[in-house]
């Protein structure tokens, strides 16, 4: 009887099972790839040649270390150690792929065997590079094929497998120039020790440790540095399922609840046979349980098919490889159900609660008991007759209006707030880069994935400060540090006399003076309980907080300004700068120092300062990915409003065939139908826009989350105001295609 319930509205059911198979395909689809993501970034320099991994306390990430490769001999003359490998992983953009790692042995070391070259042979030469099959397959590449890396060319010698898509991303090269590669000039980013037996890693950790206590000492890769960093993408990937789940749930329980109302009278022949509440509502249930079990089997091949298209995108295709297990599937399948129970709870209360009276003479309308709607009927009538049509006639069913409204408004709210995030984004770096003494210029190094990676030699900037044009060029070093609390603190390095100094205005204490004295942000210092006279440890150094300053940019206040050469120090960058901050004597002079600074440094990349967000890819990867998110929620909440819709026009199809008999043309049914739907949509679009701004406005009051400053412009709520509507025509054509196709008889026969 169930199935028999179901197959009779087809395309309810199946847009119902849609529904929820895109929620447990976002759970399966994101699961499998942060488990992913966790599995290959977790094992990144693992190797079983080596025991212990040293690298510098406190970085977030195995790439932000950096230590003096001159600690070699000295980590070599400890007692137990046979051999110290130095390791250089640099992210880069190579030719055609915005993500590539470049890894840097020795080419006779003991860790670059873990590499399994399987075609060509090892790296023995200059301007040679093994490249990992997956980077291999994205390029279309093989042996004696030529590689391109910040505009050098490199000859592939051979392709390996190690089993992780990550590294297989990648390529590796001779140590000397992956430092060059990555700006780490007599730097690496990790030492990679085997003992000289297995049973003496311990005992030679606690050595290490006693002669290095400023250093990071473990076993195995040393990556867990990067947990908390793997923990945020984690719960960002769980809160995108979540708007999926969230929309998927409203719209099952819109369909169960649609589907009692359409069939009370059918219920209440139920009853007067003797059908007693609790087997009423056992059967309703045990429908939205079977739709749930069908979503769910057909989400589980849905999101497997997401992770194999996304693992096929060129570059990122390397970071997004899933890992299924038997505990995934299981979470996806338990989700369908839960919402299935969840969805069908209310309707199947509802139904179990009609007494058979009642449900044989339900003609459709406001749902309630009849003595309600009696007592009601007469207030309703003067009012409803105020009301335009369309407005009217979704008010008689209050509770299906309701649930449409958030289960579109959910997904709107998601592009409200992701929007916002961007937005807030980019206007934090432009208010960072283009602010008060700032500067009318920003350079930073050409063709770097991500903003802190960027590296300038100094020279460079005393160069471009010799132009007659130039008025002034400041400095600046981006890092960052794990603190308590704040898995990102970011370190600002600039010289404390510089113009862009001024940019950090002090709100207690004072500037910085002394090499061993800091800044701290007001997010930072909310957030860790710090004030001026605390002592803090950043990385290697221990500074005292002389000063908290507050610029308006939440990103900016979630760290600490330190003196250039010091930042310089503790961040192990010797003579290098992330950006440089250029004042031009006369701002008509902006463009010509902008192109003559391009001309002469081919790997300097400069962008007017109110403009630099723009020009980063950073930011075009969060757009892209923003992109990405906002066509899922595109599409569910097309499928709720299509789902809903239909079935308005099953529910009303006798409504339908009176009107048609009273002389309505198909035309005026349509517009009707169409008009109605874009009421819904428009009520879920104002319902949306309210939700996402709350949720960005509640996010950014945790002090750890200060960087989450939205920013909500006119232009972007208009737009989404007309993607919710045009969601709301595009779910309603064909449902009022279909209702303007009913002829008078066919609809007044319907049952």
């Amino acid at each position: 009887m169930i199935l028999k319930n179901l197959w009779r509205r087809k395309t309810r059911t199946l847009l119902t099972v849609l529904g929820i198979a895109i929620g447990v395909a976002a759970v399966v689809s994101l699961g499998a790839i942060g488990a992913g993501i966790v599995e290959s970034y977790g094992s990144i320099l693992s190797n079983p040649t080596t025991d212990i991994t040293v690298s510098q306390k406190d970085a977030i990430d195995i790439s932000f270390s950096a230590l003096d490769e001159d600690l070699l001999p000295r980590i070599q003359a400890v007692p137990g150690v046979e051999v110290v490998d130095p390791v250089v992983v640099g992210f880069v953009q190579s030719e055609n792929l915005p993500f590539f790692i470049v890894f840097g042995y020795e080419t006779d070391s003991l860790a670059i065997r873990r590499y399994n070259v399987v075609e060509g042979k090892p790296i023995t030469g200059q301007r040679e590079i093994l490249l990992g099959m997956k980077a291999a397959e994205d390029l279309k590449l093989g042996v004696g094929g030529t590689v391109r890396l910040y505009g050098v060319p490199y000859q592939i010698v051979g392709i390996y497998e190690t089993g992780q898509a990550l590294e297989e991303g990648g390529g590796v090269v001779s140590l000397a120039e992956a430092q060059e590669i990555a700006s780490k000039p007599r730097q690496v980013n990790a030492f990679q020790i085997k003992t000289r037996r297995p049973d003496e890693a311990d005992a030679v950790i606690e050595r290490l440790q006693t002669l290095f206590p400023d250093l990071s000492i473990s076993k195995g890769s040393g990556n867990s540095a990067a947990q908390e960093w793997v923990g945020m993408i984690q719960a960002m990937a769980w809160g995108i399922a979540a708007i999926a789940i969230i929309v998927g749930g409203l719209g099952m329980m819109n369909t169960m609840v649609m589907s009692v109302f359409e069939r009370t009278r059918e219920i209440g022949v139920l009853r007067a046979l003797g059908w007693r509440r609790g087997r009423v509502m056992r059967l309703i249930l045990s429908e939205a349980v079977v739709l749930s079990i069908l979503g769910g089997l057909l989400g589980v091949l849905l999101g497997v098919a997401l992770v194999q298209a996304a693992a096929s995108m060129p570059g990122y295709g390397a970071l997004m490889t899933g890992r299924y297990s038997t505990g995934l599937f299981a979470q996806g399948m338990l989700t369908a159900i839960l919402l299935g129970t969840v969805g069908g709870i209310y309707p199947a209360w509802w139904a179990s609660k009609l007494t058979p009276i009642e449900a044989l003479r339900y003609e459709g309308g406001a749902s309630g008991s009849s003595r309600r709607r009696k007592k009601s009927d007469e207030s309703a009538a003067a009012s409803a007759s105020r009301l335009p049509p369309a407005l009217r006639d979704l008010g008689r069913r209050k509770v299906r209006t309701v649930l449409t409204v958030l289960g579109i408004g959910v997904g709107v709210a998601a592009i409200v707030a992701l929007n916002g995030i961007s937005e807030g984004m980019i206007q934090q770096l432009n208010q960072f880069a283009g602010g008060s003494s700032m500067g009318d210029l920003t350079l930073m190094q050409r063709g770097v994935p991500d903003m802190s990676l960027s590296a300038i030699d100094e020279r460079v900037g005393r160069a471009i400060g010799g132009m007659p044009e130039v008025e002034s060029v400041s400095g600046m070093v981006l890092g960052f540090s794990s603190q308590p609390g704040m898995p990102f603190f970011i370190i600002s390095g600039l010289d404390p006399n510089s113009p862009a100094m001024r940019h950090f205005t002090v709100a207690e204490g004072r500037h910085i003076q002394r090499p061993n004295e800091m800044l701290l942000g007001r997010a930072a210092a909310n957030a860790l309980k710090k004030g001026v006279g605390d002592t803090m440890q950043v990385l290697n150094g221990s500074y005292r907080i002389v000063g908290v300053f507050e610029t308006g940019v939440g990103y900016e206040e979630s760290g600490g300004v330190f003196a250039l050469s010091e930042a310089q120090a503790i961040l192990n960058r010797p003579r290098q700068v992330s950006y440089l901050l250029v004042d031009v004597r006369n701002p008509q002079d902006v463009e010509y120092v902008r192109q003559a600074v391009e001309q002469r440094f081919e790997d300097v990349k400069a962008s007017v300062s109110t403009e630099f967000a723009q020009n980063t890819d950073d930011i075009q990867t969060l757009q892209s990915m923003t992109g990405a998110i906002i066509l899922m929620a595109l599409i569910v909440g097309g499928i709720v409003i299509l789902n809903t819709m239909i079935m308005t026009i099953y529910e009303r199809t006798r409504e339908i065939g009176t009107l048609r008999a009273l002389g309505w043309r198909k035309r005026r049914i349509l517009s009707t139908v169409v008009r109605e739907a874009v009421l819904l949509s428009a009520l879920a679009g104002v319902a949306g826009i309210l939700m996402g701004i709350g949720m960005i406005e509640l996010a950014a009051l945790a002090p750890a989350a200060a960087y989450l400053q939205g920013t909500f412009t006119s232009q972007a709520l208009a737009e989404t105001m007309v993607i919710a509507i045009g969601l709301g025509v595009l779910g309603g054509l064909y449902p009022a295609w279909r209702a303007s196709r009913l002829s008078p008889v066919e609809a007044l026969r319907y049952e």
